[in-house]
């Protein structure tokens, strides 16, 4: 029989290794990811070499990128400049027009007055002869003069017709009869008769020691007659009548044709008319 001993060692060398335990395997892990970890921060702190020209490209890029930037923000606010000043311009032009648009309405409007008035004067030239005028002249400035004419026309209706101002033109129409002319002023009193071949201008009184009212009476439609007058509001007065083209006498006396050397300044009926200051009397 061998001896023991011998027969043990074999049996001996022939077993498995044995197992790692759980902390040697976590001895491990912890030894790789310090390996890891250390690895990396060699990395990470390694200075990179970067070239100039790329550094140089980087602020050229920028630069550029500015500029153009720049640029449109200009031209931006260039057009919102000019949208401004158009909208300015359109309101002005349209304010411009606006009021073009209302001269225009009323010289139209004037025009079609004008036209009428016109054509009222043809048609009394046609029916009845030429229209008659009567002009009042302010020979001074203390107050503003009236002149009122009644007549009747050819239909045989009564009309008056009245104005005020410091030079006043009337044209009765042609055929009218009857023409009666008083005076007066504005907010004043009405003008009486004097006797015109004396130089103070005294007045005229009627039977009853009254003044009497200056009125001017004609049968027909008389040419062309100039009244000048003057003086203050509660004494104002005809001064002077002038009479011309072979004007219609007046009649009932209440006024003679006037023979005094200022008779030399009679004037044509188209040196009395004006446009601005005439009116047919109707």
């Amino acid at each position: 029989h061998p001896p023991a001993s011998s027969g043990a060692a074999p049996r001996a060398a022939g077993r498995a290794p044995r197992q790692m335990s759980a902390a040697d395997l976590w001895a491990q892990l912890q030894g790789a990811l310090e390996l890891l970890s250390n690895v990396l921060l060699t990395h990470l702190t390694q200075q990179a070499c970067v070239p100039y020209w790329v550094f140089g490209a980087v602020f050229l890029t920028h630069l550029t990128l500015l500029t153009i930037t720049w640029i449109f923000w200009r031209r931006i606010r260039n057009v919102y400049s000019q949208l401004e000043q158009s909208s300015e311009d359109a309101a002005s032009l349209s304010e411009l027009f606006s009021s073009e648009l209302g001269r225009l309405r009323v010289q139209l409007s004037q025009s079609q007055e004008d036209s009428e008035s016109l054509d009222e004067m043809l048609g009394s030239i046609l029916k009845g002869g030429l229209p008659g005028h009567l002009e009042l002249t302010s020979k001074d400035y203390w107050c503003v003069k009236t002149m009122q004419v009644v007549y009747t026309d050819q239909d045989g209706k009564r009309q008056e017709w009245r104005q005020s101002g410091y030079h006043v033109n009337c044209f009765v129409p042609g055929g009218a009869r009857d023409i009666e002319v008083t005076f007066g002023v504005v907010g004043g009193a009405e003008c009486k008769q004097v006797d015109r071949s004396k130089p103070k201008f005294p007045y005229v009184y009627d039977e009853s020691g009254r003044t009497k009212l200056e009125r001017f009476s004609y049968e027909r439609c008389p040419a062309n007659v100039r009244y000048e007058i003057r003086g203050p509001s509660i004494a104002a007065f005809i001064s002077h009548v002038t009479e011309v083209h072979g004007a219609a006498q007046p009649s009932g006396g209440d006024a003679a044709k006037e023979t005094s050397p200022d008779a030399k300044r009679e004037r044509s009926l188209s040196d009395h008319f004006s446009v601005a200051e005439s009116r047919v009397c109707s």
